[in-house]
């Protein structure tokens, strides 16, 4: 009976949600530390925010590299490279002496973490498929969003207590223990595995590329998740450096940006059962962009409010954890077969973009609310391209 749970669907699922947090968390469990890691390594408040922009490169390039190998080595083997990866990365971000090693260290860990990240949607190709695949999704989505609530208020009180390198510390201990669930309980997903073919994976990518329907899903959830890392990003120094709050305080406004999260994450199970997919994905598109145009005059008048600033970046929080779903469910629908390199893409596309535009970002010098309202406007911007995209045009 126990060896039919641990081979169970239910089982194998819940292991992958317990590691399912690690990309967030990542992010999310140091941002309340970025003004005292600015002191700690005398460093400027654009080379700490580097750190965050080149983790996402990597976990964009990671997870095309792993959703590759997945479908030849298998997920088990696979999740475990990545998994003892971040480990080891987490703890040179921990005893960093500089800037510079931390931010290569934070490459490495984005390389590491991005195994779940790409992986846990593979897996959850593998047990269910349909309106199972899209609830199963929705978890994903739900989980994902645990991170943005949990990680900033833990990491605000590690760092009162602590300093900012406890937050590094903790994630090594993470991903310490996901590396014993994979060893011990896991067992392999993939029951189709695709032989290593360099020609082949360059060949697929270029057939999934040009799906409009799997470009457009992966540039909106990759401009509404820009819309958290914005919050990541650039609140910290307005809500400690201008504002005066402490680290904790940024903790408590995370948590309900990632409360929203959640709460649209959880209403699209709702949504999911009673409208359509694409007058959501349109309507909903259509609302953040005009969000992030009315942002930009209203933070003229108001440069310090952290009202607007909480109003705006929980709206965009609902959004994203809303629509993902949606796209999850319609990016996988043409490839059923080829889940690792659909993931793979997924991962390359969404989170290099999104490293690449928070770099962009990060040369703003946060001085109110003004410059954080620019960086909303352009992901609302981008949001409406996208779904433009996928409804208008086509690839020939």
């Amino acid at each position: 009976m126990n060896k039919i749970f641990f081979n169970s669907n239910k089982f194998i699922f819940a292991i992958i949600l317990f590691m399912v947090p690690v990309s967030q968390a990542s992010i999310d469990i140091y941002s309340p530390s970025m003004p005292h890691i600015v002191n700690g390594l005398n460093t400027t408040e654009s080379k700490v925010q580097l750190t965050i922009s080149l983790f996402l490169l990597s976990l964009g390039v990671g997870q095309y590299l792993y959703g590759a190998i997945s479908d030849s080595i298998g997920r088990k083997k696979s999740l475990l490279i990545g998994m003892l990866l971040f480990t080891i990365s987490s703890l040179a971000c921990y005893y960093s002496t500089n800037i510079e090693i931390l931010i290569l260290a934070r490459f490495f860990q984005g390389l590491g973490a991005a195994s779940i990240a790409v992986l846990s949607k593979a897996v959850s190709v593998d047990l269910y498929d349909g309106i199972a695949l899209m609830k199963a999704s929705a978890w994903v989505g739900l989980i994902w969003g645990v991170a943005p609530i949990v990680a900033p208020v833990i990491g605000g009180y590690l760092d009162e207590f602590g300093g900012w390198r406890l937050s590094f510390l903790v994630l090594a201990i993470y991903g310490f223990i996901s590396c014993l669930f994979i060893i011990l309980f896991m067992p392999e997903t993939n029951k189709k595995f695709q032989k290593f073919n360099f020609n082949y994976i360059l060949k697929t990518s270029f057939i999934i590329l040009k799906n409009k329907d799997f470009m457009g899903s992966t540039l909106i959830i990759a401009t509404t998740n820009l819309g958290l890392f914005v919050f990541t990003l650039m609140a910290p120094f307005l809500i400690q450096n201008i504002l005066g709050k402490s680290q904790i305080f940024f903790g408590y406004m995370a948590l309900v940006i990632g409360s929203i999260y959640i709460l649209g994450a959880f209403l699209s199970n709702y949504a999911i059962r009673n409208f359509e997919s694409d007058k959501i994905i349109n309507l909903v598109s259509k609302m953040l962009l005009l969000i992030g145009i009315i942002m930009v005059f209203v933070s003229f008048l108001f440069p310090k409010s952290i009202w607007v600033l909480m109003l705006t970046s929980s709206l965009f929080a609902f959004s994203s954890g809303f629509l993902y779903p949606f796209l999850v469910g319609r990016m996988f629908a043409p490839f059923q077969n080829i889940a690792g390199m659909v993931s793979a893409n997924y991962g390359i596309v969404s989170y290099t973009f999104s490293g690449i535009i928070s770099i962009v970002i990060s040369c703003l010098k946060i001085t109110s609310l003004i410059e954080i309202s620019y960086a909303y406007c352009l992901v609302g911007i981008i949001t409406y391209l996208s779904m433009r995209l996928m409804f208008k045009f086509s690839f020939k």
